[in-house]
């Protein structure tokens, strides 16, 4: 004859893979809801947004380096893809002192890619790589605009077996949550060094 213990254990036996189910299917259903808007992402969320704000720098880069191999269409479309209509670039040269302006400044990506365009050409250049790195995102409360600074080496080449210009330095960002994803609202860098190197004569 079982006792009343026999039956109570005999019960959560049963009872608990349901309720080790219905609580890992809670679990899920929280971690994928889609956050109310205007509030902060969290979660699986925040990772997703990271992700795709990080992309925007290698967007950046590779529509850089399209330009720098004199493709200036296709730059300007994969700037499309990363940038809103009117994000202004800002770039302050290697020694500038603490609050002087930028020395270039223009409205748009657009614009951007047409002063590159015309500078790797008039400088010479046969060909450039940007390689973006230390990446660090924060998005802001609301969860709606993120600030970004990331690392540059930036590569151009004079004669790929005997001369390039290296460049170092800095970019702060901005980034907004739009309709068609995460874009680039404003681009800034400020420059570490930037050098000429030329191998030496044999």
């Amino acid at each position: 004859m079982s006792t009343s213990s026999d039956r109570v254990g005999s019960f959560l036996r049963r009872m608990l893979p349901v309720v080790s189910t219905v609580a890992l299917a809670g679990a899920v259903t929280v971690l994928v809801a889609k956050p109310a808007e205007g509030t902060p992402p969290s979660g699986l969320h925040e990772v997703q947004a990271v992700h795709e704000i990080e992309q925007l720098e290698f967007c950046y880069a590779a529509g850089t380096d399209a330009i720098g191999r004199g493709d200036l269409e296709r730059g300007k479309q994969i700037y499309s893809e990363c940038f809103t209509r009117n994000a202004p670039v800002e770039i302050w040269e290697a020694g500038a002192a603490p609050g002087a302006p930028p020395v270039v400044a223009v409205p748009s990506a657009e614009a951007w890619a047409d002063f590159i365009d015309e500078l790797f050409a008039a400088s010479g250049y046969v060909g450039t790589q940007h390689l973006i790195s230390n990446i660090r995102v924060d998005i802001l409360p609301g969860g709606r605009r993120a600030k970004i600074t990331s690392y540059l080496i930036a590569t151009h080449v004079y004669d790929p077996l005997s001369s390039v210009q290296v460049a170092h330095g800095t970019y702060e960002n901005e980034a907004v949550l739009t309709r068609s994803g995460w874009k680039l609202s404003k681009r800034t860098f400020r420059t570490l060094s930037f050098m000429r190197i030329d191998s030496p004569e044999p």
